[in-house]
This record gives C-alpha cells, sequence and structure tokens, in this order.
C-alpha cells in the first residue's frame, strides 16, 4: 500500500515538475509562495542568479524539504556564494528522489555582478542528471539560466529570469525537452519591516503560474512570511531567525487533498 502511494505522489511529482526544471528551493523563497525574483539570497542559485550580487559577505548553506512528507520525495542541497569585488562566484548541488524509483541531480556554477547601483545580472550553467528506477537507465544534459535585477526607486524593484534559453533536451529513454521557463516580477518595500513580492512564471509549454508573497519583521532577529502561489494552487506559511552569522529559515506549503511539503534550510555567514 505505502509502496503504491508512493508511486503514485511520485508519477504526480513527475507530472508537476518535468525532468530538468527549475525546482524552487529555500524556506525563505517558499514562505512567500517563492516569489523571489526581487530578493538578495544565498538560495537565488536556484531562483534569480543576479540577486547573488547583493550579498556582501561569503555563504553557505544547506537545505531539506519533503513534497507531501514522503521521504522518497524528499529534496536536499547544498550552495556557497563568494563575492569578489562587483561580482560573486557561486556553486550548488541537489538530489531528488529515491535511487529505486526516481532520482535527479543537480549541480551548478553561477557568476553574478552588481553593474550599478541600480542594475545587477547573472548567469549559470547546470549539469542535470536523471535515473528512473533500477532498469530504465539515466540521462543527462546541460541547461543554462540568466537573471536581471534592477531598481526603480527607493522601494521598488523588478526582476526577470530566464531558465535553459539553451532549449537543452533529455536523451536516452526519455527523449523530451527540458522545460524553459520566463519568469518577471517586482517587490516593493514599505518599510524596513514590510516586503511584498509578486511575479508571474511562463513556462512555454505550459499556462502562467502566479505568486504573492509577503515578509513581515515584527523584530530584528525574526521574519514572519506567508504567500500563496497557482499551478496547482498552494499556501505558503514560513518564519525565520537571524542570529548573529546564522539564518534559520523554516517553511511549509499546503496543497489541498496532497497535503503539505514541510521545507528548513540553514545558512551561515562568514565574516
Amino acid at each position: 500500500m505505502r509502496r503504491s502511494l508512493t508511486l503514485f505522489l511520485l508519477a504526480l511529482a513527475c507530472h508537476t515538475f518535468a525532468g530538468g526544471e527549475r525546482w524552487p528551493v529555500g524556506a525563505r523563497f517558499a514562505g512567500m509562495g517563492y516569489a523571489s525574483l526581487t530578493l538578495v539570497d544565498l538560495w537565488n542559485v536556484r531562483g534569480n542568479q543576479a540577486g547573488l550580487a547583493g550579498l556582501e559577505k561569503p555563504v553557505a548553506g544547506a537545505y531539506y524539504q519533503q513534497h507531501w512528507l514522503s521521504g522518497d520525495l524528499a529534496m536536499q542541497g547544498l550552495a556557497f556564494a563568494l563575492p569578489v569585488g562587483k561580482g560573486c562566484f557561486a556553486v550548488n548541488g541537489s538530489s531528488f528522489g529515491s535511487p529505486a524509483l526516481y532520482n535527479e541531480q543537480q549541480f551548478g556554477l553561477a557568476y553574478a555582478m552588481q553593474l550599478s547601483e541600480q542594475v545587477r545580472v547573472g548567469v549559470q550553467v547546470d549539469h542535470v542528471g536523471i535515473r528512473f528506477g533500477e532498469n530504465y537507465g539515466s540521462t543527462r544534459t546541460i541547461t543554462a539560466q540568466a537573471g536581471l535585477q534592477a531598481k526603480l526607486n527607493e522601494h521598488l524593484w523588478i526582476g526577470a529570469h530566464l531558465y535553459n534559453p539553451n532549449r537543452a533536451k533529455l536523451g536516452g529513454p526519455y527523449d523530451e525537452p527540458v522545460p524553459t521557463v520566463f519568469g518577471a516580477g517586482l517587490g516593493y518595500t514599505f518599510s524596513e519591516q514590510v516586503l511584498l513580492c509578486a511575479q508571474v512564471d511562463k513556462d512555454i509549454d505550459r499556462g502562467e503560474q502566479y505568486r504573492v508573497g509577503l515578509e513581515y519583521r515584527p523584530a530584528k532577529a525574526l521574519f514572519v512570511r506567508t504567500g500563496v502561489s497557482t499551478g496547482p494552487v498552494q499556501a505558503h506559511f514560513g518564519a525565520g531567525l537571524r542570529l548573529k552569522q546564522v539564518d534559520l529559515d523554516l517553511a511549509v506549503a499546503a496543497r489541498s487533498q496532497l497535503g503539505i511539503t514541510p521545507m528548513v534550510n540553514l545558512n551561515y555567514r562568514f565574516e
């Protein structure tokens, strides 16, 4: 019974996220409905690489999430970002699924640059490897990403991101293209305590996905977040603690009928 349920959830996850897709990660982003294109954060290695250029110190992090509380649908990864002058180098790696059923691994190398006080850009190259069970072989491909962030005024930033502009394809038994996705969004800072973000993502082969998120900072070390996303509709909630050099973020995404996806990430900022 448990194996049948796992296979059903796995099939659903593979339908929702095609092989090689830009899986959203990071508990801060998840708590805000993944409306993250204008944010500065280590986990822009899986969001908008332009945001890496806003980092001022080296940062290392780890994350873990379980789709619908299934261990066979768990995703985990590591990332490290190193600011150098006006630029920032970053590396990341992640793994999703179970080696016995479906497993997807991704490794990326990114570079972002601050062109001016108002403009940041970033690019990334990824190696994606997929294995479906023990008897169906494996495949791999190379994808690319590019992103932009621009400051329009004291309160408003806009962002844009393009995933897989090279139209990479999965070979072997899969023989299908990796999704190509364009996203655009904005972030409005009402005050030092309140940030509102919104974005739309468009896969060229699917409908639009809309995301809206809010981050509230009631105290210097505490963040409270909420948001909503579509395709399918999910409610998002999260919280974060900033303690000296350590950031701890927790989040949960709730989908009707299937349940919740909890997430956690821990970041360490080097002096």
